[in-house]
């Protein structure tokens, strides 16, 4: 009997540890062939969470096949990093710049837009990139007013909005590629002089996974009621829509790539709302290009999206290796979105 346990119990922990190793090997493939496979990466969280619980368990049990959960761990550790960095030292600086992404997520009431005003305040960034503004924030006087006293050069697009105070080098480049015709997402890319160089601002939000209220309801109640005629139901659908943004998103990010490709040793800051978390192709890509500023100085999960039981950080900083993060983080104080805006302060290298 405890051979056939400890049988079980091992072919269960393989099984775990192939699948974790599998939702790794999912982000190398582009989800515009295989848009299914890359929801796979959506899961490794919880299988990283199991296998923990595995090298518990053959510590207590079976001590001499602890080996299998930690091989698993091992393969994936960068992997982990990118979703959960663990970073100790921040860094201080005067010739630091500071730049914020922050999806607005169509922010309306007063109140709300009255707290994205004391944040931009407090923070006072050197470049912000907003995605899903308003007419009526962009309009609202205490905003209008403090991109005056701050000098701020204005890039306008819809739905998108960039405040910088350095210099802007020329017109907006709008980057095109594959999307949803109703959303019609896009980038805007924007040479601006910064600290003595020029720098390619890039401001993106990638195909949205266009879950409504509805969606996010039911989700959240296959969760706390796990029904088998609701889970299949109710998964049949999220697979669908998450599936069918992940196709435009793996098209979407080729695009990116060829664009920071096409400029080899530019200094370079891509920034946005991706709608990818860090175990995805979208970010698998960018990363080996770009530094991701939250993998460099950042700590924890830091989760840029927290609604309806969705944990998620799919807002992120890229800056080419030219620069130094040093401090990034989520400001999850700030609840006028249902995303947090992302931090980052970073200076060129010497």
């Amino acid at each position: 009997m405890t051979r056939l346990l400890t049988g079980i119990f091992l072919g269960a922990n393989i099984f775990t540890v192939l699948l974790l190793w599998l939702t790794v090997a999912s982000t190398y493939v582009s989800p515009s062939e295989y848009p299914s496979l890359s929801l796979l990466g959506l899961f490794f969280p919880i299988l990283v969470v199991i296998d923990v619980a595995f090298i518990f368990f053959w510590l207590i049990f079976h001590y001499s096949l602890v080996w299998v959960p930690i091989l698993g761990l091992v393969v994936v550790s960068s992997y982990a990093m990118d979703y959960c960095p663990i970073n100790t030292k921040k860094y201080h600086s005067d010739s630091a710049i500071c730049v914020v992404t922050y999806n607005l997520g169509g922010v309306l009431t007063d109140e709300d837009q009255q707290e994205v005003v004391r944040f931009l305040k407090e923070k006072k960034p050197d470049i912000a990139c907003f995605q899903e503004i308003t007419g009526g924030m962009m309009n609202m006087p205490e905003f209008m007013q403090f991109v005056d006293s701050m000098h701020y050069n204005k890039i306008i697009g819809t739905g998108k909005y960039i405040l910088t105070r350095f210099k802007l080098l020329g017109d907006t480049i709008h980057i095109g590629y594959p999307t949803n015709p109703v959303r019609a997402n896009y980038s805007t890319a924007n040479w601006i002089y910064c600290q003595g160089d020029s720098l390619l601002l890039v401001s993106n939000h990638l195909e949205s996974n266009s879950l409504n209220d509805s969606d996010k309801t039911e989700y959240k109640d296959m969760i706390l009621e796990p029904e088998r005629e609701r889970v299949e139901q109710g998964g049949r659908l999220l697979k669908r829509k998450l599936s069918n943004a992940a196709y435009y998103r793996g098209a979407q990010t080729d695009t990116l790539c060829a664009l920071i490709d096409n400029n080899p040793k530019k200094s370079i800051i891509l920034c946005g709302d991706f709608n990818d978390t860090p175990i995805s192709y979208t970010y698998q890509q960018l990363s080996k290009r770009l530094n991701c500023t939250f993998r460099e100085t950042g700590r924890g999960a830091g989760f840029t999206y927290k609604r309806s039981g969705i944990y998620v950080r799919i807002d992120h900083i890229f800056v080419s290796k030219d620069w130094q993060c040093l401090k990034c983080y989520v400001d999850d104080k700030i609840k006028a979105s249902d995303h947090y805006p992302v931090v980052a302060y970073m200076q060129k290298k010497h």
